[in-house]
């Protein structure tokens, strides 16, 4: 239904337009004549229709890896590297062997300490029989106890010298980066490795002061990467700061994405939409409907004469693109989008395109207009006809002089 009464709105601006040609072309006596046919402005149309709103601002900012560690192995000096397991791109789990050192050191260390703390324990067990028989001193049973605590610590010491001998890593994710080759050294001082967990990615980005307050922790967000593809992603916003960036004045917002099949790496450019105002059930029109006299904003809407009429407007929230309007309007309206710079109030238009669809205007009269305007200039044209009679070559023959 809506569409037929678009269409015969349409059919009115046009069929009165092209009917006006008729009649002028039929009746007219010279140029001078027909050039008095009113002139229409060519305009396109959009119908006004209520929709909820959503006002969106744009922020960006460059993907990074949610965690990324820096893998060094845990040795006091140096350990020549016997073993490299993995190469950057790997997927790594939490404590899976990245590289093994060399433990022969380590290994001596280790059974040294067993056999030194396997000593302290027997010492120690005895002289707490003896102390309970008398035997033995408490000094003694004391200075027996603490070299077998010492032991222990020797042998947890080594035990994890051992440990550390294989290099693993701390948390799952992908491998960024490798420093380690077979036959080099390790040290406490130098990366070997760089895990990134790259599942979830997070956006850094600035909101200013104007709408910090207007978004929230666990709100979602759009996000294209330009750089992969032209589709919207979602995210979450997981961080809002409360302090004010000094060089960027804007306020420092943290956006988490998942990287479903691992398609984005860090270091990308992201695109984020943020809602900031809504609104529902409201009438929304274009920017380029609205223009402005006298600093207030009105839009022409197109009448069923074919002519236009100002709408003084009340303007709410927009997003740059297109304004909620308050007051002014109703749905069903035709405003005028394009062909309004000039146009004035009551001016005659012709409807090219409605809601983007162009109009075929050779469709848009009836025949019965046609005929009805063609019957109302028949006489004056079979008068022009007697009087106006032509030669071979088309020229008009004079009239012959009256006796």
């Amino acid at each position: 239904m809506e569409k037929q009464t678009k269409r015969k709105i349409a059919a009115l601006t046009l069929g009165s337009f092209l009917l006006m040609s008729v009649v002028s072309g039929c009746g007219g006596q010279d140029a001078a004549e027909q050039e008095t046919v009113e002139s229409r402005i060519p305009v396109s149309v959009e119908t006004v229709q209520m929709q909820d709103f959503d006002k969106m601002i744009t922020l960006g900012g460059l993907t990074a890896a949610e965690n990324t560690v820096n893998v060094i192995a845990k040795v006091s000096g140096m350990e020549q590297i016997k073993a490299v397991h993995v190469k950057v791109g790997d997927k790594v789990s939490a404590g899976q062997v990245l590289a093994q050192l060399d433990n022969e050191t380590a290994q001596i260390n280790m059974s040294n300490a067993q056999l030194a703390y396997d000593n302290a324990y027997t010492n120690y067990e005895n002289a707490k029989q003896l102390f309970e028989l008398g035997a033995v001193s408490q000094s003694e049973l004391n200075q027996l106890q603490m070299a077998y605590e010492n032991a222990s610590n020797t042998l947890r010491q080594a035990q994890m010298a051992m440990d550390y001998a294989a290099v693993t890593a701390p948390i799952s994710g992908t491998v960024t980066m490798v420093n380690a080759n077979v036959g080099s050294y390790a040290t406490a001082s130098a990366p070997m490795f760089e895990i990134s967990n790259v599942d979830t990615l997070e956006i850094s980005a600035g909101i200013n002061e104007q709408n910090v307050s207007k978004i929230s922790i666990g709100q979602e967000v759009l996000l294209k990467i330009a750089s992969v593809s032209d589709q919207w992603m979602s995210g979450t916003i997981t961080e809002i700061s409360k302090v004010m960036n000094a060089q960027t004045k804007a306020y420092p917002v943290t956006i988490a994405m998942r990287n479903k099949d691992d398609a984005l790496v860090a270091g990308m450019y992201a695109e984020v939409r943020v809602v900031v105002d809504h609104a529902d059930d409201v009438l929304v029109i274009p920017v380029d409907a609205i223009v402005y006299k006298e600093a207030k904003p009105f839009a022409f809407v197109a009448q069923p004469d074919g002519t236009v009429k100002e709408a003084a407007l009340t303007l709410g929230i927009n997003d740059g693109d297109n304004y909620v309007v308050t007051e002014g309007l109703q749905a069903g309206d035709l405003i005028v989008v394009k062909g309004n710079g000039n146009l004035v109030e009551g001016e005659a238009v012709t409807i090219i395109t409605l809601d983007g669809v162009e109009q075929d205007l050779n469709l848009q009269v009836s025949d019965d207009a046609v005929a009805s305007a063609e019957e109302n200039s028949a006489d004056g044209t079979a008068e022009s006809a007697e009087d106006s009679k032509t030669t071979a070559d088309g020229e008009e023959a004079p009239a012959e002089e009256s006796k």
